[in-house]
């Protein structure tokens, strides 16, 4: 765009060989910019209920559409990770180059040729450019991110920093899950306690965030064309790069939402932002946890060319 300059971004590959580099890195960066953002790739949706139309999902209870995600994330391994972090007035961090950085961390948990897995998702992965037999040999076990992670001062440190994701709930059970090393939570009541434990009470959803504000809809991309965000770096359904795109977006977001301002903080259309803290889309907490959880019971089944009966 004539007349427009941007900033020169990077986005840091990790690997097995440059894990312990690229946190070093990561760490001198959280001491300066507090908000961050992340994004996963993962072999996409392999059960769904049977029983609904996929045009009702949406409409499910909250503890429904949470019982889906678990057992797909506990079923599925995560592939990519993006993370970006930025300061009070949206600079990534430059460690004194004339670039600014994000991550992208690659890993080898997911074996493609006998992984339970969507095909469609995966297929749309391999033409996005991800390299399934370069994660199985260099890429980072899971263990080892987890454990690196959890020493970075990122999480469970809850007045230092915002997390911010679109659409966020997948995202956020796949790092809970290789962070806590077990199955994910039995129930949404302990989800969501286990996330603010994590990631602290200054979590926001970008795409349950947009339902108080007119004129945005549909996915990541859309809403970025529709607030004139551009993608600086990368391409789609790669993890760095919709994670800068995420964190871009939020920011612009909140510069074109909320700039009405009073003795209770940020608010739009009299939402206050600080009430759509610790809430992802699809799983806002309502009375549905009340709900005989047995009786709603729904069976599952995978979404491959195996008929479910």
């Amino acid at each position: 765009m004539d007349g427009v300059s941007f900033p020169l971004i990077v986005v840091r590959q990790v690997w097995n060989h440059n894990l312990l580099k690229e946190f070093d890195l990561i760490r001198i960066a959280g001491m300066t910019h507090r908000m961050v953002a992340f994004d996963t790739e993962f072999p996409g949706v392999v059960f769904s209920p049977i029983a609904i139309d996929k045009r009702e999902l949406g409409k499910l209870p909250s503890f429904l559409n949470y019982n889906i995600i678990r057992d797909n994330v506990d079923a599925t391994n995560i592939i990519q990770l993006g993370l970006a972090l930025c300061d009070d007035k949206g600079s990534l961090p430059n460690f004194g180059t004339k670039y600014q950085y994000a991550w992208e961390f690659n890993f080898r948990d997911f074996d493609v040729y006998n992984d339970i897995q969507n095909p469609k998702s995966i297929e749309l992965l391999k033409s996005q450019g991800i390299n399934f037999d370069k994660n199985l040999k260099e890429g980072i076990d899971s263990a080892d991110f987890a454990a690196l992670m959890l020493k970075s001062g990122l999480l469970i440190n809850h007045s230092a920093f915002t997390w911010v994701t679109f659409h966020g709930a997948y995202d956020i059970a796949h790092l809970m899950k290789i962070l806590i090393r077990q199955p994910l939570p039995s129930d949404l009541m302990g989800f969501m306690n286990m996330v603010q434990y994590l990631f602290g009470k200054r979590l926001f959803d970008l795409k349950h965030m947009m339902k108080f504000c007119d004129g945005l809809y549909g996915g990541l991309e859309t809403v970025a064309n529709r607030l004139g965000v551009e993608r600086l770096a990368g391409k789609s359904h790669q993890a760095g790069s919709d994670t800068l795109l995420t964190l871009q977006t939020f920011r612009k977001f909140l510069d074109v939402y909320f700039k009405e301002k009073n003795d209770g903080g940020l608010r739009h259309n009299g939402h206050l932002l600080t009430g759509m803290q610790c809430v992802l889309h699809g799983l806002e907490w309502d009375n549905s946890h009340q709900l005989n959880n047995a009786y709603l019971n729904l069976n599952l089944c995978r979404q491959s060319h195996v008929l479910c009966n």
